[in-house]
């Protein structure tokens, strides 16, 4: 481990990011903390063996800007995970400043270009992980027999920590007599409004566990990430761009914690929102008619594989992330059955990879069979 990553993650520079950047927790709260050290130091010294630790890696490794950072891991990883199918030439030359992340030399087949794209929150998410920060910080400093979720209706502005914590003290004082037994629950709205007219509205629900007063946890509703299908094919825009025409590519897409990409979202970037057919008929039993039905799902494939009849994509790879010491994670393939180029399935063939490939006219199958995430 250089002195550079020690100096990256001093204990000091972590507690000075903003308490909604996920380092903090990642590196000082988590009960994987040394686990995700490790893997961050197993990648750097894959970077300076690849000889990509360059000035521009450095810098948004130690950015204060946590989707620099992230979006570098991911590379990274995804680097190491692809490299035991061959050499790995990174940022090749080529369009306005190079093609792909890097292209990937695989023994028995020709360069395929790679490019990673990490999608990252939202606006409305920042400022909703945000306002949770804020709250978590102030509970967990509070001393309660309760649990507390917290669930935002709306989120003009900041929640300020001073208005805040006499609210939640009030409303611990007030439930203590009123909830009195293991698993009761209370739902109360917290209000506040900023100076400009700018108003923050919060559901906090208090569930009794404890018959004494310990540390407070805090835990939120996340509400999801919206619309993450039309989020996927605009990143896959993106990269297709940079790729070369009439040669094997693929897109890489990663996403920051609790983004939850999984096979319904891909499958509906990638071909379109799945279609729900029902087949109607009668059967006649015992002079009675009954109605039933019958219904398949399909997908019009009006997604990324066919805008323009997108050919220079040859599959997007969809990586799963797991921070841990040794090398590991998982990688989803999903082919592109329009593709101008296609990668065989066998030189992508690796453990913990799952490829979605065609099969016949609108067929696609999973190979191996892809486990639940």
């Amino acid at each position: 481990m250089t002195r550079s990553l020690d100096d990256m993650f001093l204990d000091k520079k972590l507690k000075d990011l903003p308490i909604s950047d996920w380092r903090r927790w990642i590196f000082l709260e988590s009960p994987r903390a040394k686990d995700i050290l490790g893997c961050v130091a197993r990648l750097w010294e894959f970077a300076d063996i690849q000889c990509v630790l360059d000035a521009e890696m450095l810098s948004r490794l130690k950015s204060k800007d946590y989707d620099q950072f992230r979006s570098a891991i991911h590379e990274l990883a995804i680097g190491e995970f692809l490299s035991s199918i061959g050499n790995i030439n990174w940022h090749p030359p080529g369009r306005a400043s190079h093609i792909g992340e890097f292209r990937l030399l695989p023994k028995n087949y020709e360069p395929i270009f790679v490019e990673v794209k990490t999608i990252f929150k939202s606006t409305e998410e920042r400022k909703r992980d945000t306002n949770w920060a804020i709250m978590r910080e102030v509970v967990h400093q509070i001393t309660s027999p309760f649990i507390i979720n917290v669930e935002f209706i709306k989120l003009e502005c900041e929640v300020v920590a001073g208005h805040f914590r006499p609210w939640v003290e009030r409303q611990i004082i007030n439930l203590k007599k009123e909830l009195t037994k293991e698993g009761q629950q209370k739902e109360v709205i917290f209000k506040d409004k900023a100076e400009n007219g700018s108003s923050v509205e919060v559901t906090v629900q208090f569930t009794r566990l404890y018959d004494k007063d310990l540390p407070t946890s805090c835990d939120h509703s996340s509400g999801g990430f919206r619309n993450l299908h039309e989020r996927v094919i605009d990143v896959i825009d993106g990269a297709v761009n940079q790729l070369p025409d009439n040669q094997p590519t693929l897109v890489v897409v990663a996403s920051t914690e609790w983004v939850g990409l999984d096979e319904s979202s891909m499958m509906a970037a990638m071909f379109s929102l799945p279609k729900v057919t029902y087949k109607l008929y009668t059967e006649s039993a015992v002079g009675e008619c009954q109605n039933n039905s019958d219904s398949s799902i399909h997908y019009e494939l009006q997604g990324v594989v066919q805008k323009s009849i997108r050919k220079r994509l040859s599959a997007v790879g969809v990586w799963h992330h797991q921070w841990t010491l040794e090398p590991s994670g998982t990688l989803d393939i999903y082919h592109n059955p329009f593709r101008a180029k296609q990668i065989p399935h066998t030189v992508l063939q690796l453990p913990n990879v799952c490829q979605l490939i065609p099969k016949g006219e609108g067929i696609m199958e999973w190979v191996p069979n892809r486990p639940p995430r």
